[in-house]
């Protein structure tokens, strides 16, 4: 330990503590991380909802593919073909999911328990990217980690483990952050670099919503940065400072074209292209929510643990119940004493630029996050970006973010002022927590559970208020009051958030399927290729889990992703017509005497690939309406929207055949023999631009076949048709995240800066 004087950002008087060995905070970080998620690291409970449905299948094709030295472009397995790492919540390139590799077992399945240690250790990068943040902003050890923990274990960090992108996101920003702010205050480059690179990598996990968010967080303290600092004198320092700054973005941005090219052309094919302000509205907070400071359970509870009930409900302002979702959605709780902490840094430092810029961004990420019952949300709709994205009570990050570092800087106010210095804001503080938790108590719209959890955020308010009065008034010094923070403040967040993961299903478990149906189901490529359905509709049934196909590498029709296709089935009239042209060999049957289900083969499915000689060429929108009338006989004659250039006689016999030779994700081989005549050739593959094919060895048209299929033109005599998967936008995405990393690196170690000077 070492002796030093600390000039804190809210106070000009001199405080003499003693630093501890930076070791101390890592290690409590890592106790709070060991603490908070022990049923899932001793595998007692896991991670439920999207991560059980979708994560886990999803990040289990990611590693086995990339276990196989490929990068799975193409996704065969669900809704009978999409793109894969083109889905960006997938993030392939993000670092920590290709580390996951390492947890597949000899059957290419994924450890359930290394993907929630993946998640999981990101709650202690948080805390540390949090408390570094606080310490250069000359923050105290203390207060620092009390912000840490504020933030790292907020409800919206910890009910978001079912989607980890998310925590990855946020458990890099305050490092970001940290960095950006050195790269504006000292005009240092090689900072802005450092800020962009992190940022670009953690944008690699795939949650575009949270990267907006923090962009815009950036891009508003770099103009406020600016308006502050016009009238200073020494230009070329000023011009130094937000050239580092601007850096940031411009390395983060070309970190992020190899993920964000590829993802935009799957975009503007998807089902969500199109958004409605109604539907970008979707989660908005509530006013009522606003207990919610206090009492995280105001409306109720839910958890993964299924022998708990569900106690949620939630009245909308249009007078609706609220969907499940919003439970997590509109959850931000970050501990009572992180609050009142809070509230005081806020009138201390008042006349700080700093606090006024994090007021500003609270004020700001609370009226955004009503979304629909406030008129900010339809303003900024209006922008680029926000008006593609739903649930605006995320902008909730705001709130919690600045709130939190303010808790820090709350707490060292206390420390180093007179208490008759500080005795109003800690009154006011105070008082604010008191009247919510009153509001909470008497205000009449709790839940089943809101009298308990409103007693506890009494009992809490009380605890904390006595806590920081004895600060005040040096009962208690800083290490023991400091401590006692930490200590009520974890308790605090551990019982308001530490069941929701207590799910008793293994992800592992509810992926197993019996042997032999898991045998039959599998193509025996790439002389048998065929499809499964393995959901009913009517009535409701689901003899697998939507997204088995990419745990156990068979072929689907059905799935589970928000960024499925608009094209997916062929546009006939009737499930059982539909699944004939997408080569279905197993259809799911419930018999209706016994209500079992039973898996029907389907003897009129399509082949993977056939030939035809007719073509009947329609736009788009007729093509639609000529299918739903079922008047063909697809084994003969195709729909499509293009005009060909081979001479088609359906008068004339095909005699030819197709042989396909070789079946992979990203790569398909057809052999035709006996090509003695112009025919298109007709594959049950759903058609997407990035399919490249070669016939002969030289590029040919791929055409949109019967609404949502491939067709290629086979010219006589030709033989070899090849389709890959060749991305031109992945190819310039990689291309300039490759020279962004190649003229950033060396830079980070180059010191222009005194050369500039």
């Amino acid at each position: 330990m070492k002796e030093f004087k600390k000039q804190t950002v809210m106070s000009q008087k001199q405080i003499t503590i003693k630093e501890q060995n930076v070791w101390i905070f890592v290690a409590l970080f890592a106790f709070t991380t060991l603490i908070y998620f022990s049923g899932q690291l001793f595998g007692n409970t896991f991670f439920w909802e999207d991560f059980l449905e979708y994560v886990y299948p999803v990040q289990t094709y990611a590693a086995y593919a990339a276990s196989e030295g490929t990068i799975p472009f193409w996704n065969p397995y669900i809704f009978s073909g999409m793109p894969f790492i083109a889905d960006i919540q997938v993030g392939f390139f993000y670092p920590f999911n290709r580390l996951l590799t390492f947890f597949l077992d000899s059957n290419g399945h994924l450890s359930v328990w290394g993907l929630q240690f993946m998640v999981i250790i990101h709650f202690l990068i948080a805390q540390l990217s949090f408390f570094f943040l606080m310490r250069s902003k000359n923050v105290s050890q203390l207060g620092s980690a009390i912000g840490a923990i504020a933030y790292s274990f907020s409800m919206m960090m910890v009910f978001h483990v079912i989607h980890p992108m998310m925590i990855y996101h946020l458990a890099w920003f305050p490092l970001v952050f940290m960095l950006f702010l050195k790269a504006l205050d000292i005009g240092d480059y090689r900072y802005g670099i450092g800020a962009g690179l992190i940022l670009g990598t953690s944008m690699l996990a795939g949650h575009p919503q949270t990267t907006l968010y923090e962009a815009f967080f950036l891009g508003v303290y770099y103009l406020w940065h600016l308006g502050n600092n016009l009238k200073i004198i020494d230009k070329k320092k000023l011009t130094l400072s937000l050239v580092s700054g601007a850096v940031t973005f411009i390395v983060a941005v070309g970190v992020f074209q190899i993920q964000f090219l590829t993802s935009r052309e799957l975009a503007d094919l998807s089902l969500r292209a199109d958004i409605s302000v109604e539907k970008s509205a979707k989660g908005s907070l509530e006013f009522k929510q606003i207990t919610n400071f206090v009492n995280p359970h105001q409306f109720g509870k839910m958890s993964g643990d299924q022998n708990v009930p569900n106690t949620f409900t939630l009245t909308t302002s249009e007078g609706v119940q609220a969907d499940y979702f919003y439970y997590w959605e509109t959850a931000f709780y970050f501990g009572i004493i992180a609050l009142l902490l809070g509230i005081t840094g806020v009138f201390v430092t008042i006349k700080s630029r700093f606090t006024q810029f994090l007021l500003m961004m609270i004020i700001f990420g609370l009226l955004y996050a009503l979304g629909s019952n406030f008129f900010l949300h339809g303003l900024m709709d209006n922008l680029p970006f926000f008006g593609q994205f739903r649930i605006p009570s995320r902008m909730m990050l705001y709130v919690i973010f600045g709130t939190s570092i303010l808790a820090g800087i709350g707490f060292d106010s206390i420390l180093s002022l007179k208490y008759n210095e500080i005795n109003k804001p800690v009154y006011i503080s105070s008082g604010i927590v008191i009247l919510l938790v009153l509001i909470s108590l008497f205000g009449g719209f709790g839940g089943s559970d809101s009298l308990n959890s409103s007693l506890m955020a009494l009992l809490f308010s009380f605890i904390g208020i006595s806590l920081i009065i004895a600060l005040g008034v040096k009962k208690l010094g800083y290490y023991l009051s400091g401590i006692l923070m930490i200590i009520v403040l974890f308790i605090d967040l551990y019982l308001a958030g530490g069941s929701f993961s207590d799910s008793k299903e293994d992800p592992a478990g509810a992926y197993q399927i019996d042997s032999k149906m898991l045998s039959s189901f599998k193509s025996d490529y790439p002389g048998n290729i065929f499809r499964v359905n393995t959901r009913s509709y009517s009535p409701p049934f689901m003899a697998t889990k939507r997204n088995q196909g990419m745990v156990d590498r068979f072929m689907s029709t059905e799935g589970y992703n928000p960024l499925v296709l608009q094209r997916v089935n062929p546009a006939l009239g009737t499930n059982d017509s539909i699944y004939d042209l997408l080569n279905v060999k197993y259809i799911l049957k419930i018999n209706p005497q016994t209500n079992q289900p039973y898996f029907e083969e389907n003897f009129d499915k399509m082949p993977n690939a056939w030939l035809v000689n007719k073509a009947h060429i329609f736009d788009d929108k007729t093509s639609y309406g000529k299918m739903k009338t079922g008047n063909y006989d697809f084994l003969k004659e195709v729909i499509l929207e293009e005009p060909v250039s081979v001479k088609l006689n359906p008068d004339e016999a095909i005699t030819s055949k197709v042989i396909c030779r070789e079946y992979k994700a990203n790569y398909i081989r057809y052999e035709i023999i006996n090509p003695d005549k112009d025919m298109i050739l007709v594959l049950s593959e759903i058609w997407y631009p990035a399919w490249k094919v070669f016939v002969d060895g030289l590029p040919a048209k791929l055409h949109r076949a019967n609404w949502s299929l491939r067709a290629i033109e086979i010219p006589k005599g030709a033989s070899k048709v090849e389709l890959r998967f060749a991305s031109e936008s992945f190819a310039l995405g990689q291309w300039i995240t490759i020279v962004t990393l190649l003229i950033s690196i060396p830079l980070l170690i180059i010191n222009l800066n005194n050369r500039i000077k």
